[in-house]
């Protein structure tokens, strides 16, 4: 057992990989473990996993396609191997072999947030998908067309639902095109390795128009709020940020892009306790994903950088990312907690007495 990590079949496997990957492993099987009592309780009846399992992905087949997907392509990608060692310098090199050295099997850590970037997509284009359907997602928008006459008969907390969960899409919205910014502006903020380049950047710039048309009805109706929340994040992004990029301005964008994103995680942790439970598997595979998607994030920035690394721009720099990381896994965390609650108890026999 080396210190630093193991070998296996004498390949190296790093500390910081195996960590990762019992990370990983223990919120997914968290997860599913929330969402399988409440399976269990329907109907009072103790399916088998699965039977249970087997429904779920029958029923949200346009999601677990798109997971797989993911899976495949980053596969495919990986095991092409090392295409940028000829293309760098000398120190660059030597660099770019200690970063592969640590992470063995991902090849880089930007791995993580390319994945991010994949199931984040997969989840924008099923709230697209299923924007018609009448399913109580954080995601979609409650007051539609259909329901105009239960607005009008008096029953406008649903209302109320739909524009809190639009403005929580709004700001995911917001956090997506100052991303676009960065990108545009600073080439330090592009991911790199088997996966990094331009797929990652496209899939990011894919998912303004989609979230765009999920959460435009947020903008005419909170346009106030919305430029008061942005106001705040521009004073705290400008006042907090990291060190990575020359351009100045590309570093307070991108704390401005986790900004955005932890804000609109507590609005759908909120949307999620407002809603209730739904039983459609779709949207207990939304809350998974989200869940996972995260927890990739959060590893990175908890992980890929060294203590003695200068990536402090002003104020809380780089802590101020963790925190918006930790914040956001933390919210994802409880809806899918409050959501596997719910069904749980949906279920549940009321016992009156006569």
């Amino acid at each position: 057992m080396d210190p630093c990590g193991l070998f296996m079949s004498g390949i190296h496997v790093s500390t910081k990989t195996i960590e990762a990957m019992f990370g990983i492993a223990v919120v997914v099987v968290m997860c599913l473990e929330l969402f399988r009592r409440p399976l269990d309780s329907w109907h009072g009846e103790f399916l088998q996993s699965a039977g249970k399992y087997k429904k779920l992905l029958r029923e949200c087949a346009p999601e677990a396609a798109g997971a797989l997907c993911c899976v495949v392509l980053v596969a495919m990608l990986r095991f092409r191997g090392d295409t940028i060692s000829g293309t760098l310098d000398a120190h660059s090199l030597e660099a770019w072999e200690s970063i592969k050295a640590q992470w063995p099997v991902l090849m880089t850590a930007d791995t993580l947030l390319a994945i991010q970037a994949m199931l984040r997509l997969v989840v924008v284009l099923s709230a697209v998908l299923r924007s018609g359907a009448r399913i109580n997602s954080p995601l979609l928008e409650e007051c539609s067309a259909k329901k105009k006459m239960d607005i009008i008969s008096g029953q406008s907390r649903r209302c109320r639902r739909g524009s809190f969960g639009a403005c929580w899409r709004t700001l995911w919205f917001g956090g997506a095109v100052a991303r676009c910014f960065v990108l545009k502006q600073s080439q330090a903020y592009w991911l790199e390795g088997p996966v990094g380049g331009l797929l990652p950047a496209a899939l990011d710039a894919s998912l303004v128009p989609l979230l765009f048309l999920l959460g435009h009805s947020a903008m005419r109706r909170s346009g106030t709020a919305i430029l008061l929340v942005s106001g705040l994040v521009a004073v705290f992004s400008h006042r907090n940020n990291l060190n990575l990029a020359e351009e100045t301005e590309a570093n307070i964008l991108f704390t401005a892009v986790h900004c955005f994103e932890f804000l609109s995680a507590l609005l759908y942790a909120g949307r999620t306790m407002l809603l209730g439970g739904d039983g459609q598997p779709s949207v207990t595979f939304m809350h998974l994903v989200m869940v996972i998607q995260q927890s990739l994030a959060t590893y990175f920035w908890l992980q890929a950088f060294d203590a003695d690394m200068n990536v402090n721009g002003s104020g809380l720099g780089i802590c101020a990312i963790q925190i918006s990381c930790l914040g956001q896994l933390c919210a994802y965390l409880a809806a899918a907690s409050l959501h596997a609650a719910t069904l749980a108890l949906q279920d549940v026999p009321v016992h009156t007495s006569v």
